[in-house]
């Protein structure tokens, strides 16, 4: 019965995170489960630090999602802030799409510089959507 409880009752198209037991899952996971059933992974945002996010996930593995290249400037800019802060202005937005794929076009600079100096993750937000 314990397992039941993380499924919420009001949408059956979603899976409750709360409480999230184990190593958080790959974003090729969360991809599948949204693509191929049509499940989100993650519903309720956790809210730490000043910012709201569905989990941590690591930095190199957010870098393999990522759609353009930005500017040198742009994440020389993006690491002295999470230098100066040692936290990054809000979490990573990831797009997941229906078709299979899931990209990070918009924050781009804030994980090109958690990898530029050493952050090991960083908080991701999940935007499910028909087509990426």
């Amino acid at each position: 019965m314990e397992g039941w409880r993380r499924y919420k009752r009001v949408d059956p198209y979603s899976v409750g995170a709360d409480p999230f037991y184990g190593p958080p899952p790959l974003i090729n996971d969360v991809v599948d489960c949204w693509a191929q059933e049509g499940v989100r992974f993650f519903v309720e945002a956790h809210h730490a630090n000043g910012m709201a996010y569905h989990v941590m996930l690591p930095t190199d593995e957010l870098e393999f999602h990522i759609e353009a290249n930005r500017s040198q400037h742009n994440v020389a800019f993006a690491a002295e802030q999470l230098i100066q802060s040692g936290i990054p202005p809000h979490a990573v937005r990831i797009q997941v799409g229906k078709n299979g794929r899931a990209i990070i076009d918009r924050d781009i600079d804030i994980v090109l510089a958690a990898k530029h100096v050493g952050l090991p993750q960083l908080p991701v937000l999940f935007n499910f959507v028909d087509e990426v």
